[in-house]
């Protein structure tokens, strides 16, 4: 598989380092963002190939800040929308389908599998 840059959006520690254990087997460019804001922010800097956007966070949610990132990729013309995966312990349905009216591609649920995300790349 060729080298992705995956941004990790979320805003507890452990899960940060359970997220960047799980994806350093696979080689790829791994970012992390604590908060919404961050991540738009890092969004702005890097082109990435994967957001797991978390939808708990401080200062912009996941919802939020998938927002922004579609508006930034609209107001830019950006050809390539990155892909944006929730990431959350809820299984609640209302929830997924707020993932998708917001604009992301994808739901993954805490702790999500390796080949989750993989798959998500491909």
């Amino acid at each position: 598989m060729e080298k992705k840059r995956i941004l990790i959006a979320e805003d507890n520690a452990i899960n940060q380092k359970v997220a960047l254990l799980l994806l350093q087997k696979y080689e790829q460019t791994i970012d992390i963002a604590d908060n919404g804001r961050i991540a738009v922010e890092k969004f702005l800097s890097h082109e990435y190939d994967l957001v797991l956007m978390d939808l708990h966070m401080p200062e912009l949610d996941g919802f939020e800040a998938t927002l922004k990132i579609r508006e930034i990729e609209e107001k830019e013309n950006r050809e390539k929308k990155v892909k944006i995966f929730a990431m959350t312990a809820s299984s609640i349905s209302d929830e997924s389908e707020r993932c998708y009216q917001v604009g992301m591609n994808g739901y993954l649920t805490k702790p999500f599998k390796p080949e989750e995300v993989m798959n998500a790349l491909s």
